[in-house]
């Protein structure tokens, strides 16, 4: 029978206890769903620096790439009448396939006439004949650069590209870039004019922009789509005349976006943007150069390369991805209620703190030995007199194996056995301590653990016990080790690749300013793999690029960087180099080292090896100019290479 003293004790001593610990709970379950909306912000606001990185890479490509090209020896030659424009155009032919990202490449004189004009249609790179050369002086990215003065560069809205005045088809995103050309005595000689194909750029940073039922966009300043919009938004005003912004479906969202909010929630979803000034963008990725950049058209009033960049995570979507955090929560909170309410029936019933006490114990001892984490209980000298399952699947130690001996012996690195006593103060003045070991497993391998210790004092605080709890995270840490190698490494050769490569290459020089030595860059592209690949296959191509790296590699000192730049590009880093004269030493053990035959099985196959050599800090102190410096001088090796076997194949005829 169930007394009203017992009800009544029940009433006064626990019910309120427990009604405050809901609350708490409920309280806490809010609390991490709030959290959980802070994560998919943080996340979200990561995807949209990624793709905003993707844009910053590639401009600052192209800039270099178009003050390369009007600053061109070989122009300038043309421009003199000491070679044929042919050459030129031949030389675009081949800095378009190897870039892949300009639609056109060309040279306007300076009355607006197209000089040169390459196209790259369809991946073949082509001269246009002189017949379809066109007069371009109306176009404002030539009259923009054409009176603008050495050092500047004009960058076009994004469009879509025209033939013939009507929209090609399929549709082709372009931004065009011009900077002007003059001769050694400063007169203006024309416009070299870059056609950018923006399309795979915009659909590389929506692609980055979504995932896990995210939606990524792009917008111009008006609002209409870009990228990421249904079946007709995208450049809806151009294709048929009727602009459609994405203010048309989600008026609420467009407002917050120009009134300058970048995270909000919307009826419609979950919203992450930037509104992006692509000029600062420009000038910040060139701030070591004197530049001047040109935006827009000249009877814009908003600059038209002003972008929207974001990604809408649909609301049905974000309410899921919240709710199961809350539903957890409150079901804790109801499981601890009803245990609090069973417990307390117990204690009303029985007012026993004996029968309390044994419980806690036996549920205390069950919670120990159900958990797959590695629990120790160790005295205040660190001698273990408790471990559970756990501890022995983690370490291979059975109890009467650990029982009695100190923490210590556990510590696979004898620095951290030395500080164990370090630790355990640290834990009994803060009550926890927390960080990464390395313990040894009774097998003799390490592994990593994620450990707590908490010191437990007794009501009388004479006596102190330590209870320490690991987390195998080894596995965790091999996984973050081998996604490192393979995001900053090659996949068929092996070694780093442009990412580690220019990483590398700025540790170098900034190591080089401080220490006052030099370090060459040689840039290496490979002659006649090409023929290679179309006769024989990508299969022999890719050990032919595999051999390539070893020989390389096997050349050079081993603190040497040997990177793969993608295709057949190479590159090395030689520390602390003895002035041009060694790193030209070095670039011809490199080429004679490549250019031996190499056998596959009853195959014998040769590539040689043009080489591009630049000097920190001698040739310059910007590591982005010394690779583009090293690039343009191995195409000039490559130039005169082809001209010398040109001459003694014509005189052989």
């Amino acid at each position: 029978m169930i007394k009203f003293g017992h009800i009544k004790s029940f009433l006064v001593c626990f019910a309120p206890l427990s009604a405050i610990f809901l609350a708490i709970v409920s309280f806490l379950a809010w609390d991490v769903s709030t959290e959980r909306e802070r994560t998919i912000a943080s996340d979200q606001r990561f995807a949209l620096e990624q793709s905003i990185s993707i844009l910053r890479e590639r401009l600052e490509v192209v800039v270099s790439d178009l003050l390369i090209l009007s600053e061109s020896r070989q122009l300038e030659a043309v421009i003199e009448g000491r070679v044929p424009k042919e050459e030129l155009a031949e030389e675009y032919a081949v800095f378009s396939q190897r870039r892949g990202v300009y639609d056109q490449v060309r040279f306007l004189d300076k009355d607006g006439m197209e000089i040169i004009r390459v196209n790259y249609g369809g991946g073949i790179p082509y001269a246009v004949p002189g017949r379809d050369l066109q007069d371009k002086s109306s176009r404002p990215y030539f009259q923009f650069a054409n009176n603008a003065p050495r050092g500047t560069i004009y960058v076009s809205r994004i469009e879509l590209n025209e033939e013939f005045g009507e929209i090609e088809r399929p549709i082709k995103p372009v931004v065009r870039l011009s900077a002007p050309v003059f001769d050694r005595y400063g007169q203006r000689q024309g416009v070299v004019v870059l056609n950018l194909r923006a399309g795979p750029i915009l659909d590389e940073m929506t692609a980055e922009l979504s995932g896990d039922g995210a939606q990524g966009f792009v917008l111009n300043h008006h609002g209409h789509w870009i990228e990421g919009g249904e079946a007709g938004e995208n450049w809806a005003q151009e294709l048929s005349g009727a602009a459609v912004g994405l203010g048309d479906r989600f008026p609420t969202a467009w407002e917050n976006m120009r009134q300058g909010y970048e995270s909000f929630t919307t009826d419609d979803g979950f919203y992450s943007v930037r509104r992006l000034d692509v000029s600062s963008l420009l000038l910040a990725q060139n701030a070591t150069r004197t530049l001047s950049v040109i935006i827009g058209e000249p009877d814009s009033k908003v600059n038209d390369l002003n972008l929207f960049v974001g990604m809408r995570l649909p609301s049905d979507i974000y309410e899921a991805m919240l709710r199961p955090d809350r539903g957890l929560l409150i079901s804790v909170s109801a499981a601890f209620f009803v245990l609090i309410a069973i417990g307390s029936g117990a204690y009303a019933w029985t007012r026993q703190r004996q029968i309390v006490a044994s419980f806690d114990a036996r549920l205390s001892e069950q919670v120990l030995r159900a958990s797959k984490n590695s629990v120790v209980v160790t005295d205040e000298n660190g001698l273990i007199q408790k471990v559970n399952p756990g501890f022995t699947a983690m370490t291979g130690y059975l109890p009467n194996e650990a029982i009695g001996k100190p923490l210590s012996f556990l510590r696979a690195e004898q620095e951290e056995a030395d500080i164990l006593e370090d630790i355990l103060m640290a834990a009994r003045a803060n009550g926890t301590w927390e960080g990464e070991v390395c313990n040894r497993r009774k097998g003799g391998d390490f592994f990593y653990a994620n450990t707590v210790i908490s010191a437990i004092t007794d009501p009388g605080n004479s006596e102190v016990n330590f209870v320490e709890m690991g987390l195998d995270i080894s596995r965790h840490m091999e996984n973050a080790q081998e996604l490192w190698r393979q995001a900053n490494h090659d996949a068929l050769t092996g070694l780093p690749n442009r990412l580690l490569f220019e990483d590398r290459l700025e540790v170098a020089c900034g190591h080089a300013e401080n220490d006052g030595y030099s370090v060459a860059l040689l840039y290496i592209d490979l002659d006649g793999f090409k023929p290679i690949n179309d006769r024989y296959g990508h299969e022999i191509g890719d050990q032919v690029l595999r051999k390539v790296g070893e020989r390389i590699k096997a050349t050079v000192r081993q603190g040497d960087t040997v990177a793969r730049l993608g295709g057949d590009e190479f590159a090395i880093i030689v520390d602390d180099v003895n002035g041009r004269d060694e790193a030209d030493w070095i670039s011809q053990k490199v080429a004679g080292s490549v250019q031996r035959p190499m056998e596959f099985g009853s195959l014998s196959v040769e590539v040689g090896a043009s080489i591009g050599i630049a000097v920190f800090p001698h040739d310059s102190r910007e590591v982005t100019a010394l690779l583009s410096l090293a690039d343009e001088k191995m195409y000039q090796q490559k130039r005169i290479r082809k001209a010398a076997n040109n001459k003694l194949v014509n005189a052989r005829r």
